[in-house]
């Protein structure tokens, strides 16, 4: 039976990084849909979600019926709870994706946007997140887990820059009004999808060392 249980739960892990996998080339596509104004780029958007939510359902489903049936030690049980609450994270991480895909679509019909704030590189250091985050939980991982936890703020420094970017711009060119807060949603869900990693970041912490880093919990 404990054998059984390990080569299911080795399987439902391998589904959870599928998963991830697929999450980060949504995220991908998304900021290429963007850079690249590749309405290309948005349909396969729309395609990784349908497969996302496809394995989310098939990870929710594995992962309880193993609680329900296997009766799991308090060790094994808290990882089944990680991945599902993993697993619940990469999907929202997908629908971030597709909100940035669709904010694309109404810019492709706009004149593009002269600004300076590196939108690209906020965007790649979000998907280091995300590569880094699931890395560290497939892996173990807490040293990675805890330069994951580092990186949060960098992203949150982005978006408030980009927030007051976008506010100049707005009221230097009141035309601009729309087109800005396109750009500020793609931040808003770029600085979400970093906070979820943050989130599988923190699992991992748990997992291996009973720590809460919570809301700097470990701190106080």
């Amino acid at each position: 039976m404990e054998r059984h249980f390990h080569e299911e739960m080795k399987t439902l892990k391998q589904k959870l990084f599928q998963m991830g996998l697929m999450v980060e080339g949504a995220i991908e596509k998304a900021v290429r849909a963007l850079q690249e104004r590749s309405e290309k780029a948005v349909q396969e958007v729309a395609e990784d979600e349908r497969i996302i939510n496809r394995l989310e359902i098939e990870i929710d489903e594995k992962g309880h019926t193993l609680l329900a049936l296997v009766q799991p030690m308090a060790s094994d049980l808290r990882l089944i709870t990680m991945v599902l609450k993993i697993n619940t994270d990469l999907e929202r991480m997908g629908d971030h994706a597709v909100n940035i895909a669709e904010k694309c679509q109404y810019l492709f019909g706009q004149p593009p946007l002269k600004i300076d704030f590196p939108i690209a590189d906020m965007a790649e250091d979000t998907q280091k997140m995300v590569r880094d985050a699931l890395d560290c939980f497939m892996n173990e991982n807490v040293d990675l887990a805890r330069k994951v936890l580092q990186s949060d703020d960098k992203i949150d420094d982005y978006n408030d820059k980009l927030y007051l970017d976008m506010a100049a711009l707005m009221e230097k060119d009141p035309s601009s009004v729309r087109r800005a807060l396109c750009y500020l949603v793609i931040g808003r869900n770029l600085e979400r999808i970093a906070d979820l990693a943050n989130n599988i970041a923190e699992d991992t912490v748990y997992l291996k060392q009973g720590k809460e880093v919570r809301h700097h919990f470990e701190e106080k």
